[in-house]
């Protein structure tokens, strides 16, 4: 019988984790905030759980509001895989929220999250007509 070998995940700088989960909530926030709102409620390892609230779109699927936020955090320069979504209980809160957890695999260099930072604080600026 062949011995099964685990790959050991790659710590995480915490602080750094953060600052990428929450700017790619603030830039998914920006352009899907219409329907679907995220709000980030607890960084555990590199397991990462979002609350998704709304209206979300009738027509689309509404776990794809949810799968979205995988490909700011991809735009951004990371990897994360959704590992899962946990849909309300009570068949009345159903188009109301979803939870989605994602397990971050890479992080892009704090150069890099500085270089989105200054960008995202720019077009804030212009939108605002600064």
């Amino acid at each position: 019988m062949a011995a099964r070998l685990s790959v050991p995940r790659r710590r995480l700088d915490p602080a750094l984790l953060r600052r990428f989960v929450e700017l790619a909530i603030r830039r998914y926030n920006r352009y899907r905030g219409a329907e679907s709102r995220a709000r980030l409620l607890r960084i555990e390892g590199d397991t990462v759980h979002v609350l998704f609230e709304g209206s979300f779109c009738a027509t689309c699927g509404i776990n794809d509001w949810v799968e979205d936020l995988k490909y700011v955090m991809e735009d951004l320069g990371g990897d994360a895989e959704l590992v899962a979504v946990i849909e309300p209980e009570d068949p009345e809160e159903f188009y109301s929220y979803r939870v989605g957890v994602f397990r971050v695999k890479e992080l892009p260099s704090p150069s890099r999250l500085d270089e989105v930072e200054r960008e995202e604080a720019e077009l804030e600026e212009w939108l605002r007509g600064g």
